[in-house]
């Protein structure tokens, strides 16, 4: 039959039983129970519903999953009459590998619960039914409360069995099934991403993950974010209401070294997956992607994507930081609009442990002058007695933070309002703030809104599993339109690279860089400009080497020399002299790339330019060049060979960092393999002939010849090349990614271009 819990007692088959069971007040046997139920909230996960925790068997696919979001989860076992209880026993899923948090209550009604067994955890080291001490109890109801376990927030259980005595009760023929719930709230879709549910094209998202290990937190970019990103530990869909879940814990890594807090935050994007508008461009002035207070000059909101702004939410806050320090605990930041620096508002919810319900407050950090705390409901306080109209967790509101210009003589007033609605329907209005003095209405600055869980403590004791989470039901932004006319803005950035001409190339060395000066410009007459193509720190230098850090990240680094352009019998060859590192990667094809490429001109290139698969970087796109690779660690030596490839034009927005944007002409050459802590040679030259482009690689060990391979690229075209790269995949060279340490890449002593006739 199917069951929708109420108050989680299995109504029917309790009025069906009652007339055969009646109440028993006292028995000596301990003998098993019959049960005749198990039922819960209709969260549960899948298949794994409660009622087969009393099925005799402790499979795992035979078990009850439903995960705490923000408070304990129960199972309310029915024993079809009153009885005398004695004991609980309980078999876990993954009891030898994880230990549960729980409690039990029991109940002669099914109305009022009373505590049996205090809150503890199980053993975590077995699969089998663990027995728990309780002094003997009449109850009709046995209620087990899962609050997660050591390894994360779901309450999983594969058996239960009742000890004690009192009266004969039959079971069901057939189970009393919980019906499974999962509609979602607002109209989302349980089922669906994030991206599915929202409208994320004008958001990209930060977490505290560091998978690509370079030490910053990752970020998920627009397009890919509403295709449908999501991760299971920090930004997914709650599979009860379809909510957007933003989790984030004290560990993790952080967006900057200047950030001292994490978090699981979406940051607007106007320029909604147009990856050619930079997200904030040189010396903080507006661009396409941003918005600016109507207060702002004129030439700033004509070079801006908005003006003026409102973003409203509907959410509820499920969890906080339960410990740390006093001045930081249970805080997060569910809102905030962010400046060039700072930040003209961020809003907070904060719930102190001892507390039922929490604050909501926002500081507004000025360009000019100090910050300024606001109290909203209740008090930000450190040791506050309980709100008593704060908002409690899992209670639903909504915020509208908006700006405003409010005119006063010939000045436009920028204006910050915030509301708060209850859920029932109660407003809570902030007193307008006037930003008049705060520094924001000149033309250099601009705005974008953020919305999720940032957290404001970093002094947990367990920041693994402490932690805040927000679910997001609703979130839309608006703005004025930009004016179509206005004067220019008078950027007062950094004068642009001059970037040299291509020359018709000639016999000789074009640059020899051995690095001996420790410098990575070309100060010297022989010099290149070395530049990174991903973090900064994937370069470092020392008199005599120049560094490519890696580890276990991918990373890559480019010089720029004065362009090339080929005659027909010309060859441009670019040498190269590197050590490997100690440890070397396994099984890791097409790992080591190094290209020749035409810089077409871009200024942007002389310079540091990271691009990554989430966050890539449109100046790399269309470069005419060509890609050699070589294999590491190859399990199959013998299939170690050197690889060409020629750059597309195509929109990757990566140098060497994928081959996506690459066609490939051909592999070939003598097997070969690298060793640890060896020094090797290695060439990559384009030949201008008649019919086309000759393409040739080589790899090199005392002078000796291992591997070479070229081919004919028919009807090339390119004459020109000016940039030459290197990259190196994860986990290929190296055990750190921390430049001026040991054993962290691969090292250059020498790297040179010269023209051949």
């Amino acid at each position: 039959m199917t069951h929708r819990a109420t108050g989680f007692v299995g109504l029917c088959v309790s009025a069906m039983l009652a007339s055969q069971a009646a109440a028993n007040t006292a028995c000596d046997a301990s003998d098993a129970l019959t049960v005749i139920s198990a039922t819960d909230d209709g969260m549960y996960d899948d298949v794994y519903g409660p009622h087969n925790i009393i099925d005799g068997s402790t499979d795992p696919t035979s078990r009850w999953s439903n995960e705490s979001l923000g408070a304990p989860k129960s199972v309310v076992l029915d024993l079809g009459a009153e009885q005398t209880v004695k004991g609980l026993s309980i078999a876990w899923y993954k009891g030898n590998e994880r230990a549960t948090r729980f409690t039990v209550d029991a109940s002669v009604d099914g109305e009022s619960y009373s505590q049996i067994i205090a809150e503890q955890q199980s053993s975590g080291e077995t699969l089998d039914l663990e027995a728990y001490d309780m002094a003997p109890v009449q109850a009709r109801y046995l209620r087990i409360n899962g609050n997660g376990n050591t390894s994360n927030d779901w309450n999983s259980i594969t058996e239960a069995a009742v000890t004690g005595c009192g009266v004969a009760v039959e079971k069901p023929d057939q189970p009393v099934i919980t019906e499974k719930l999962g509609t979602g709230m607002f109209g989302l879709d349980p089922e669906k991403s994030p991206g599915e549910n929202f409208d994320l094209l004008g958001w990209y998202v930060t977490t505290p993950a560091d998978d690509d290990g370079n030490g910053i937190s990752d970020s998920v970019y627009e397009n890919e974010l509403a295709a449908g990103w999501t991760d299971p530990r920090y930004f997914y869909t709650d599979p009860a209401t379809g909510g957007m879940v933003f989790r984030v814990t004290p560990a993790g890594a952080k967006t900057s070294k200047n950030t001292s807090y994490t978090r699981t935050e979406l940051r607007g994007m106007l320029r909604r997956g147009d990856y050619s508008i930079q997200t904030r461009v040189e010396g903080g002035y507006p661009n396409k992607n941003n918005w600016v207070f109507s207060s702002a000059p004129l030439s700033a909101q004509a070079a801006s994507a908005g003006v003026d702004g409102k973003m409203t939410a509907t959410l509820a806050v499920n969890q906080v930081t339960r410990t740390g320090s006093d001045n930081q605990v249970g805080r997060v930041v569910i809102g905030q609009i962010h400046a060039k620096n700072d930040e003209p508002i961020r809003l907070y919810y904060r719930k102190l442990p001892q507390n039922k319900y929490g604050s909501i407050y926002f500081a507004h950090d000025p360009e000019v002058g100090k910050e300024t705390w606001v109290n909203v409901i209740g008090d930000r306080g450190n040791r506050i007695a309980n709100p008593d109209d704060g908002i409690a967790l899992d209670e639903v509101f909504s915020y509208e933070i908006e700006v405003t210009g409010e005119p006063e003589g010939d000045q436009i007033i920028p204006m910050l309002h915030l509301k708060i609605i209850r859920d029932d329907g109660t407003e809570v209005v902030a007193e307008p703030f006037d930003m008049r003095d705060s520094g924001f209405s000149v033309e250099d600055e601009f705005m974008f809104f953020k919305a999720g869980a940032y957290t404001g403590n970093n002094t947990s004791p367990t920041p693994e599993t402490d932690f805040d989470r927000v679910i997001f039901y609703k979130l839309d932004v608006s703005h004025d339109p930009a004016p179509t006319d206005g004067p220019a803005l008078d950027m007062k950035a950094a004068p642009a690279p001059v970037v040299a001409e291509a020359e018709p190339a000639k016999a000789g060395v074009v640059f020899a860089d051995d690095f001996a000066d420790g410098g990575r410009d070309a100060s010297g007459e022989m010099d290149a400009n070395w530049w990174t193509t991903s973090t900064s720190s994937a370069i470092e230098i020392a008199p005599g080497k120049l560094g490519l850090v890696s580890g276990g990240s991918g990373r890559g680094i480019r010089g720029t020399f004065t362009p090339q352009e080929l005659s027909v019998g010309q060859t441009l060859k670019a040498s190269f002299d590197f050590t490997t590192p100690a440890t070397l990667g396994t099984d890791r094809d097409s790992a080591f790339r190094i290209g020749l490429f035409d810089t077409l001109g871009r200024a942007e290139l002389e310079g540091d330019l990271s691009a990554s698969s989430k966050q890539p970087n449109p100046v790399y796109d269309g470069l005419p060049g060509y890609m050699m690779d070589l294999d590491v660690g190859l399990a199959n030596p013998d299939a170690a060979n050197i690889g060409i490839r020629k750059h597309k034009d195509d929109t990757q927005g990566r140098l060497l960092g994928t081959t996506k944007g690459y066609q490939s002409l051909g592999e070939g050459g003598a097997s070969y393999q690298l060793a640890p802590e060896t020094a090797y040679s290695g060439s990559l030259s384009v030949e201008r002939l008649a019919e086309g482009l000759r393409i040739s690689g080589s790899l090199s060990q005392d002078g000796t010849v291992l591997s070479e391979f070229s081919h004919l690229d028919e009807g090339a075209s390119q004459t020109t090349f000016g940039m030459l790269g290197f990259h190196v995949n994860s986990k290929t060279f190296g055990s750190s990614k921390t430049p001026d340490e040991a054993d962290n890449g691969v090292d250059f002593t020498k790297v040179s271009v010269e023209i051949l006739e």
